[in-house]
């Protein structure tokens, strides 16, 4: 499988390393770049992890307790597309909000 970087994906993915980096420090932003970079791989490899909607065909996978990222699959193109990875201490609604926007 190919994997994407959709828009969203590329700019939350940044904020939440600002993130961690301001929390914590660059030691936490290696790890959670690690973790991501294991996901990818894992994505790459065809074995698809996370919890599927039922309302659409987008899935979520817990990258760490505070991260979960949202991706697409399309298997005509073998493509999996990153939408948008997610600090699970924000709002719902606003998460909500985002992914209609995808």
């Amino acid at each position: 499988m190919n994997v994407i970087w959709g828009k969203k994906a590329k700019y939350s993915y940044f904020d939440e390393l600002d993130f961690i980096l301001k929390k914590w420090n660059q030691q936490e932003v290696d790890k959670f770049i690690i973790l991501v970079n294991e996901f990818i791989k894992t994505l790459e490899e065809g074995v698809l992890k996370g919890k599927v909607s039922s309302r659409t065909d987008m899935r979520s996978y817990v990258i760490s307790e505070q991260t979960t990222v949202f991706f697409d699959i399309n298997e005509q193109t073998k493509t999996i597309e990153l939408l948008l990875f997610w600090n699970n201490a924000k709002n719902p609604k606003t998460l909500k909000k985002l992914l209609k926007k995808v």
